[in-house]
């Protein structure tokens, strides 16, 4: 049997499993972000704005294939 992603209930309101997927990813960007401005990492990005939009699509994407099943 396939597991099929289902609509997450908060209250009376039912969010999308990409909604998940996507906020989890974008912290985990910030997070990381963060962590690469603290040891002066980022300087090496030609463009940092596009970095965190960048890993966060791909944390988006890692973290609906891994933990919500999307």
């Amino acid at each position: 049997m396939t597991s099929i992603p289902h609509e997450l209930a908060i209250g009376e309101v039912y969010f999308s499993p990409l909604l998940l997927s996507g906020l989890l990813g974008l912290l985990a960007a910030l997070l990381t972000a963060r962590s690469l401005d603290r040891y002066r990492i980022s300087r090496y990005f030609a463009n940092p704005p596009a970095a965190i939009v960048a890993m966060s699509v791909i944390y988006a994407i890692v973290i609906g294939k891994v933990f919500v099943g999307i």
